[in-house]
């Protein structure tokens, strides 16, 4: 690594190891009936096992790596879709590292960090065909084609934006040989995150020629150490190894020869197919209800962890009574906290922020005690008091307690509300259209990336409002906000005078009340007493449990 590029992102790099939390260690091990043993790419040695079962939940969006933008779709995709750069796979700090991925080695970067260049590794798809450099760039213009909502992400790549105007021609910014097996990416203007973007699942090559529409059922050819064998939306996806992985450095083969994700519908029906040994990991939360029995009962088999998260409610700037700065401050008096706190079972803690407390540029927000009839009376003042609001949640069991509480809410506050209830798999793109006008609902974020621009440009920036796949659900379009974010966009480092003025915007979404944060959630990993938990349990800093990493006693 060169010495100016060390300097360019020596500032995220030490962003890192304030943004994880402490977790078991990740080992190896030959126990008895483990399975074979085989040499991982790391050099560590894994254990392999025939199958592994998880009981899933029906919050996928889309199995293309240009369409998801869920949890539930980017983990399984993790070991089956790689971009020119990835992550290091483990527990901790290192966990945010960047490492090489399609490409030999992290990119050479100009001085002016407006030019990334990357070279190839000699590597096939599952289906034998090699990857290629123009690959690259048909990948980004394909996010374009199918108003992916990781667009937001490359507009800085020269000429990016007039293709997503006319959605013809090229993108002049991405300059590819494939004979050399070279890449070269031009921004427009610095971007201190363009190398985390890149590791995004929207980074992720994909054959030229893919049809620019919803591949999730198809199946597109894999880069990674597996391939998704077929995918029967809201009951079954599973994920095999890939005949073509001949291994690359750092990146693991993986434990599992197979793994099972069994949609279930009930968080309690999921833990219960882990007690009795159906699936052998409970990716739900586990029913608040059933908590302490599990905690008495089956302390062993259970881990908790507190990833980077927010959970608000969102409300619609663009639509009335929510356009009105007075309601949406009335909604964050309105709001106890603490009640959702207790939604949860105790395993969350309040919040005002929109950044987590996990990151260095957090400063507690203590603007809105609960308060219900100063809230009541900011909706009479501004004259919508009985005006009819449709609150979003979607089925899931804790979304839909905590859109009953909105509800709840609204209603005491003088509204007259009503809950509208959608199947996760559907629900974040139902509220992320225009069209929809979604008024008011539950929303929650997990960092893509660990950057405060992952959360205020993603999610608060005018600029990258769209008309499909939004992710700035309460189009928030404040002038001031969105000037600031693009200012702090173009910092290549991270340093305390960054961080206070990110601090700074934090604290202006909380004047205009673009959001009503409510907490910051923990959550539970429960698994059967097969599972080894010490040698082989592996929960990243930005994808949390790794499914590959897991192996048998």
């Amino acid at each position: 690594m060169t010495l100016s590029k060390w300097r360019r992102f020596a500032g995220l790099f030490a962003l890192v190891a304030a943004l994880t939390f402490a977790l078991a260690a990740c080992g190896g091990g030959d126990d008895e009936g483990a399975g074979a043993t085989t040499e991982a790419s790391g050099g560590t040695t894994e254990k392999t096992f025939p199958e592994f079962k998880i009981a899933f939940d029906p919050g996928i969006d889309y199995l293309d790596p240009g369409l998801a933008y869920t949890v539930q779709g980017w983990s399984i995709m993790l070991p089956v879709h790689l971009g020119l750069v990835t992550y290091k796979l483990v527990n901790g700090p290192e966990g945010a590292t960047i490492i090489p991925g399609l490409a030999e080695d992290l990119p050479e970067v100009s001085e002016d960090g407006l030019s990334y260049k990357f070279t190839l590794r000699d590597i096939n798809y599952s289906n034998g065909q090699p990857v290629k450099a123009s690959d690259f760039k048909n990948t980004i213009k394909r996010l374009y084609l199918i108003d992916s909502p990781g667009v937001g992400f490359f507009t800085g790549v020269v000429g990016a934006e007039q293709f997503a105007e006319t959605k013809k021609g090229d993108i002049p910014g991405i300059v590819v040989d494939d004979e050399a097996k070279t890449i070269e990416i031009k921004l427009s203007k610095p971007q201190g995150d363009f190398l985390y973007v890149l590791a995004t699942m929207f980074g992720s090559v994909v054959p030229s020629g893919t049809p620019a529409k919803d591949q999730s059922t198809a199946t597109i050819p894999a880069t990674g150490p597996y391939m998704i064998e077929s995918y029967t939306p809201n009951r079954l996806v599973t994920v095999v190894r890939n005949p073509e992985w001949e291994g690359i450095p750092d990146i693991a083969d993986g434990n599992p020869d197979k793994m099972t994700f069994n949609v279930v519908e009930e968080d309690s029906a999921a833990l219960q197919s882990v007690i009795d040994g159906t699936n052998d990991y409970n990716f739900h939360p586990i029913p608040v209800d059933r908590l302490g029995e599990v905690q008495d009962q089956y302390a062993e088999q259970l881990k908790l962890y507190t990833p980077a998260n927010t959970y608000y409610f969102f409300m619609n700037t663009r639509v009335p009574p929510f356009d009105k700065l007075e309601v949406r401050q009335a909604v964050n008096y309105a709001v106890s906290r603490d009640a959702v706190v207790r939604l949860y079972g105790g395993l969350a803690t309040e919040t005002e922020n929109v950044l987590p407390p996990t990151y260095p540029q957090y400063e507690k927000i203590s603007m809105y005690p609960h308060d219900l009839e100063k809230a009541k009376q900011l909706v009479q003042d501004a004259g919508v008091a009985g005006m009819p609001v449709t609150v979003y949640a979607s089925s899931r069991e804790t979304s839909q307690k905590q859109g009953e509480y909105g509800t709840d809410v609204l209603n005491q506050m003088g509204f007259k509300a009503k809950l509208k209830v959608l199947d996760p798999s559907v629900y974040f793109t139902t509220i992320g259209n225009q069209r929809t006008k979604a008024q008011f609902g539950v929303a929650n974020w997990f960092q893509d990336y660990p950057h405060p621009l992952n959360w205020f440009d993603v999610l608060l920036n005018g600029n990258r409002i769209t008309e499909e796949h939004n992710n700035n659900y309460s189009n928030a379009d404040v002038a001031e906000i969105n000037n600031k974010i693009e200012e702090l966009k173009k910092e290549p480092e991270i340093n305390d005078e960054i961080n206070a003025q990110w601090a700074e915007v934090d604290k202006m979404v909380a004047e205009n009340a673009l959001w009503a944060p409510v907490v910051n959630r923990q959550f539970t990993d429960f698994f059967t007493p097969e599972m080894d938990l010490d040698n082989c349990y592996v929960n990243h800093v930005l994808y949390q449990f790794i499914y590959a990493a897991a192996c048998k006693k």
